[in-house]
């Protein structure tokens, strides 16, 4: 929903409270019989529509918010929690659906040094190995890690 909901124009405040709403929405109706009803559920982390250099946790209130344009890197956060169990999930999008250019390196860059950072994380491995990874793959795009 949160994906479909980031396009061109849309406000970012917007988005983020009719996501939280919907979240929830669905865990009522899934949880909703008497032995449920008694479980503590909603919101685990508020929806966040980080846009290009903004790196993480932008959740504007209505005054302070802007809208998507096409070409916009979005990053979208958000979780749920039920009795005390949280799950997180994260996604990361282009409005209009196109990268290109230096756009399009930084997001295979973050890819690809996703993919070399879970192949060194193994036991006996060290942080430094984890990093220095990472950091190769960056060199190799010619774009720096945040």
């Amino acid at each position: 929903m949160a994906i479909s909901k980031c396009v061109d124009k849309a406000d970012i405040s917007t988005i983020c409270g009719e996501v939280d709403a919907f979240i929830n929405e669905e865990l009522t109706k899934v949880f909703s019989n008497k032995k449920s009803k008694k479980l503590e559920r909603g919101i685990a982390f508020p929806t966040c529509i980080s846009v290009n250099e903004i790196c993480g946790h932008y959740s504007p209130c209505p005054d302070d918010s802007t809208a998507l344009k096409t070409e916009d890197l979005v990053k979208i956060e958000l979780g749920a929690h039920i009795d005390g169990y949280a799950a997180n999930a994260g996604h990361t999008i282009v409005v209009g659906g196109k990268a290109k250019g230096k756009q399009a390196d930084v997001i295979l860059a973050a890819y690809d040094a996703f993919l070399a950072a879970t192949r060194t994380i193994k036991a006996g491995s060290t942080n430094q190995e984890v990093t220095a990874n990472i950091a190769a793959v960056m060199e190799d795009y010619e774009v720096t890690p945040l």
